[in-house]
């Protein structure tokens, strides 16, 4: 069965921004553009009668459009051996509003909400090994000014991905708009 989540994808002008980190460290598994999301929340495995119940539920999400953008760099977990490495995403607030409300309807749908704190990020690169230490901080170091100008977000994914020894493989499964602001009336 695949494994479903719910995300929104980084238009394409991010998607390069984020190449431009995809180099200087050993070990590191840099992760294709198709692969490349902001998770709003993690469903897990789901049989088919449970995905209607979901497609459904995110039907029912209203949130307003938003800009997103890139900034900064880490790694998860923040304290031991690194296993990713991320770019943090904004605006925090609109996209803890929307992962809240995601959250909510897939509640009302039967899953259970996440335990874990909602932290906007695009993860980029997983290790199979973590990097030596100094390796890592330089990196980070060399980086850590990256910053995208905001873009235009105008609709969330329900994505299910299969896990494969190359790395997941990611379908989507469903779009959702994000409804755009009325003009003010006149």
């Amino acid at each position: 069965m695949p494994r479903l989540f719910v995300a929104l994808e980084p238009p394409e002008v991010l998607k390069r921004a984020i190449d431009e980190l995809q180099s200087g460290l050993r070990d590191a598994r840099w992760l294709d553009a198709e692969a490349l999301h902001v998770t709003l929340a993690f469903i897990g495995e789901v049989d088919p009668s449970a995905q209607r119940r979901i497609e459904e539920a995110l039907d029912r999400v209203e949130a307003p459009a938003l800009e997103l953008a890139l900034h900064g760099l880490g790694h998860f977990p923040p304290r031991g051996p690194p296993r990713v490495l991320w770019t943090g995403a904004s605006p925090a607030r609109e996209l803890g509003s929307l992962a809240a409300a995601v959250r909510r309807e897939l509640a009302h749908a039967g899953h259970p909400p996440e335990r874990r704190k909602f932290a906007p990020h695009v993860t980029f690169a997983r290790f199979r090994r973590p990097p030596p230490s100094p390796a890592l901080q330089d990196y980070l170091g060399t980086h850590s000014l990256f910053r995208t100008s905001a873009v235009a977000i105008g609709s969330f994914r329900l994505v299910s991905s299969v896990l494969r020894p190359s790395g997941a493989r990611y379908t989507v499964e469903a779009d959702y708009p994000l409804a755009r602001e009325s003009p003010p009336v006149s």
